[in-house]
């Protein structure tokens, strides 16, 4: 994996070597979405349930997305990702309010920066601003235990874009669930203790406007349900009520809206 400027001749040629070169059936074998507590998937320490006493206010945990390409592609400018929460209550507790005018508005921090997770490939080697774009309640199916996050990175102008291939696992984005307002002293937040289901259910991965084949749309999980991660054993909570569904292009875009 290496950073490059190129031009759209370039690209043009890559595309169609590519194309040429990939068996036909084989050439979205590689694409592959994972959701991991503690680290990337490729970790020994990774995990897909996080369990909490619920006894502090300081502290976090952390939350990852990785992903693995169906094929190379050069020009790529950033990512867009898609998380989905279905909770066990019949309501989404206080404690997932994560939005900016909910009962823990700014317990949910999001990071591109990898420069000291060393496990997977890291594309943007600390060179990428973005965050939490959104948190929407009642997403993606109108449910009231149900949230949608949009998360969103891309490279400073200063440098430029990247090519990925499709044998690395690439970090996607750092999702800091923090402990703010679980206890007293200080405001309360019920709900940390009902089981959820976290699902990666998209990443648009943005290309250098005009490059060959546009933007990569990644949906696919990887092995066992590997994009699906829960919380307090998931209990009550059915992973299956947010995965993506096939979408129209102009749907596709509206995730992004």
């Amino acid at each position: 994996m290496t950073r490059i400027r190129g031009t759209p001749a370039a690209a043009l040629l890559a595309a169609t070597l590519l194309a040429c070169c990939l068996p036909a059936g084989l050439s979205r074998a590689a694409e592959a979405l994972y959701l991991t507590w503690n680290e990337c998937a490729l970790d020994g320490l990774a995990v897909h349930d996080r369990t909490s006493v619920c006894g502090v206010n300081t502290g976090g945990q952390d939350l990852f997305v990785a992903f693995r390409m169906p094929f190379a592609s050069d020009s790529v400018l950033g990512l867009e990702i898609v998380v989905d929460v279905q909770h066990s209550a019949a309501t989404m507790p206080d404690w997932w309010m994560l939005a900016s005018d909910g009962c823990r508005a700014g317990a949910l921090q999001v990071s591109f920066d990898f420069t000291t997770n060393p496990v997977c490939a890291d594309f943007f080697l600390g060179n990428a601003s973005g965050g939490l774009q959104g948190y929407y309640v009642r997403e993606p199916r109108g449910g009231t235990n149900q949230a949608r996050m949009k998360l969103a990175g891309a490279f400073l102008p200063a440098f430029g874009y990247a090519s990925l291939n499709a044998d690395d696992l690439y970090y996607g984005a750092k999702m800091s669930l923090l402990n703010v307002n679980t206890v007293s002293p200080g405001p309360v937040c019920p709900g940390c203790f009902g089981g959820a289901c976290l699902v990666l259910n998209s990443i648009l991965v943005r290309r250098q406007p005009g490059a060959a084949g546009g933007d990569v749309y990644l949906t696919t999980p990887g092995p066992a349900n590997a994009n699906f991660a829960t919380w307090q054993g998931g209990t009550g909570a059915s992973c299956a009520a947010v995965p993506a569904r096939s979408v129209t292009w102009g749907r596709l875009k509206s995730l992004y809206r």
